[in-house]
């Protein structure tokens, strides 16, 4: 007969053969069962039993063994991590990673804490340890000193790639005790008497890098993979993720927490029914892209690069909220421009209290996350809202000063609208058409425009000022303002169809670029950049190096070219893509391009630039740079400025050429 009784909480069952049932079990009793009935139900599954809940059953009388007592000790430890898991798994406290130095360290800090593995075990540092890189064995290598393994792979130092910082549950035997013979015979021998659980600092390596070439490729992919296809494929179960390394032959490139740690904390059932996103990736998810954002931009900044640029150059998916920085926003005659988000996308700008943007954030988690490989059809239903915090008191000023406290945000004229919905690019192209060929205005429809633009150019300022007003992080960055995902709403309604660019005169427009490389001998260089294009790259070529400051400039249209081959790389067989295009245009974004040369070639002198040097200068990459700094020049400094270009034009000295901009 067995016996399965919990007082209180469990239903006890009497299974025994029919003779002893009627022997020792009242007739009817619905608790009894005979061992045939219990197959039967163990047959069709009406009960089931689960492997690792099973106990040993002391009675009086039995003979209890080591193996009885252990058996004891599993069921309690399984127990304890179901129970953990259903509360949730990963971080609980502390346990920060951090380099110790600068990038290219071997040396990380991880900071006291515990967690709960997948698996739901207990791992936990007592004091904070600063460990060597080298001296972590990876998971293959601690399988094989726990006899798990046969083959230790081979050592960190040796090694590039991703890798996965966890903390490892481990358990061994000490402390020898006598223990007395289990035969009459037999002799007296030491057993260990303790089992000593303790917590292994471990790399595991992280199997996917989807094709990347590089490590920080890598990093865009795999954070695709995690955040938006929420693969989970090399994660450990057994051991709890802390961060992603990546090694080049045992040097740290890069540390990313954010990237597979995860705080613990159980969903709602409301948030499981309703498949809503889990709340530890989406908090991950912004955490990971605010340090990859802050990596870029410290890139960006010791290679000498402060123009703005597309999210899509660094990233593959970006968080339901974080930041960007504000210089992303750019503003003209017309309104204001964008260029980190995809041109299809619809961007607003708007003032909010600084007080509110937590909320504003935490609303936004719920959301997915905005997959910049996604099809452009859903590119073109996504629309985010840039806040810039202000004070409540600024805030109520600005209510009272401006027309309303949201504005658009079109892309800039190097991101052209060939992947925009029909209905934004006609009236964004029509507009703008519409102000530059407009007849003379009357009196009143003068008086309208100059109130609108006088609009403008207060939302303009305000939006600087709120910008230059965001306090210094300390980090030597940027201002950053935050973006949250909009929720999309059904609207009246919508338009299908292929968006065409609205040029005015297209064969014209073709011919004038053609005329003009053909006049400064670029035609080949070009030529060989189309036949590699897609073909949303061909739409981008031709609108970048189609706008009119760049067309009317000899130098910037040399300049121009130079940036797309650059950012494009000089292999035949690969193909020049969108982001591409627009990485080499994020360098001419600044509506202000041109007004610097203007003034510096105006005192230039004789002889000229010839085509040679114009050709040499703009290879060196520096035109933009230089076209802010002739612009930031006073009057009375431009004339030695145009003399000391022109000693470095002359001389093919690039190093001078870098000191003249720089300030020397």
């Amino acid at each position: 007969m067995i016996s399965y009784n919990l007082p209180g909480a469990r239903t006890r069952l009497d299974v025994a053969a029919t003779a002893e049932i009627a022997q020792r079990v009242a007739k009817g009793d619905p608790n009894a069962l005979t061992t045939d009935t219990m197959r039967s139900l163990l047959g069709s599954s009406a009960l089931v039993l689960d492997g690792m809940r099973v106990r040993p059953r002391y009675f009086d009388g039995r003979f209890l063994t080591g193996t009885d007592l252990t058996r004891d000790q599993d069921y309690v430890a399984q127990r304890q991590a179901d129970l953990a898991r259903a509360t949730g798994t990963g971080v609980v406290a502390g346990l920060q990673v951090s380099l110790v130095d600068a990038v290219g360290s071997r040396v990380v800090r991880i900071e006291a804490g515990h967690g709960i593995t997948p698996a739901g075990d207990l791992v936990m540092l007592t004091n904070a340890r600063q460990v060597l890189l080298d001296d972590l064995p990876a998971s293959e290598r601690l399988d094989a000193a726990l006899g798990l393994r046969a083959r230790p792979a081979q050592p960190l130092t040796r090694r590039t790639g991703l890798f996965i910082l966890a903390l490892r549950p481990v358990e061994f035997t000490a402390n020898p005790i006598s223990a007395y013979p289990t035969k009459v015979t037999g002799p007296r021998e030491a057993q260990d008497g303790d089992i000593i659980e303790a917590t292994a600092i471990t790399v595991i390596p992280y199997p996917d890098n989807a094709g990347a070439a590089s490590l920080d490729e890598a990093r865009r992919t795999v954070a695709r993979a995690l955040f938006v296809e929420t693969a989970t494929r090399g994660l450990p179960q057994e051991a709890l993720p802390l961060a992603m390394l990546a090694l080049d032959r045992g040097v740290i490139r890069w540390l990313d927490m954010a990237m597979v740690r995860r705080e613990t904390g159980a969903d709602t059932p409301l948030q499981v029914s309703i498949g809503a996103r889990p709340r530890a990736p989406a908090e991950a998810h912004v955490l990971q892209y605010d340090q990859h954002l802050a990596d870029v931009l410290a890139s960006r900044a010791f290679a000498g690069v402060s123009a703005p640029f597309a999210a899509s150059q660094y990233f593959a998916t970006l968080p339901p909220a974080g930041r960007l920085p504000a210089n992303t926003i750019t503003s003209d005659d017309f309104g204001f421009n964008q260029l980190f988000f995809p041109p299809a996308m619809k961007v607003d700008i708007s003032f909010v209290p600084g007080d509110e943007i937590a909320a504003l954030v935490d609303e936004s988690l719920a959301l997915p996350a905005i997959d910049l490989l996604a099809p452009a059809a859903d590119l073109d239903n996504t629309g985010v809202v840039v806040l810039m915090p202000v004070t409540r008191q600024r805030l109520a000023d600005l209510s009272a000063r401006l027309d309303s406290l949201k504005r658009s945000a079109t892309n800039t004229a190097a991101q052209t609208a060939a992947r925009r919905l029909p209905v934004d690019l006609l009236t964004n192209m029509l507009q703008r058409r519409a102000l530059v060929n407009a007849p003379a205005r009357s009196a009143a429809e003068t008086a309208v425009a100059t109130a609108s633009d006088a609009a403008l150019a207060a939302w303009q300022a305000a939006w600087r000022d709120a910008a230059a007003a965001i306090p210094p992080d300390g980090t030597g960055q940027p201002p950053l303002a935050w973006f949250v995902r909009r929720r999309t709403v059904a609207t009246l309604s919508s338009l299908a169809g292929v968006a065409v660019v609205v040029t005015g005169n297209d064969t014209a427009l073709a011919t004038a670029i053609n005329n003009r490389l053909t006049a400064t001998g670029l035609t080949a260089r070009v030529q060989a950049l189309r036949g590699r294009a897609t073909p949303f790259a061909a739409a981008r070529l031709a609108a970048f190096l189609g706008a009119p400051r760049i067309l009317g400039s000899d130098l910037l249209l040399m300049a121009a070219v130079k940036a797309i081959e650059s950012a494009a790389g000089t292999t035949a067989t690969t193909p020049v893509t969108e982001t591409m295009v627009l990485t080499a245009a994020s360098a001419f974004a600044d509506p202000l391009l041109g007004e610097g040369l203007d003034r510096l070639l105006a005192v230039y002198g004789t002889p000229a630039m010839t085509s040679a040097q114009q050709l040499w200068l703009a290879n060196t990459g520096s035109v933009p740079d230089l076209d802010v700094t002739a612009r930031n020049t006073p009057d009375a400094g431009l004339a030695t400025l145009a003399s000391k270009l022109r000693h470095s034009v002359e001389a093919s000295d690039a190093d001078s050429l870098n000191k003249l901009i720089a300030g020397g």
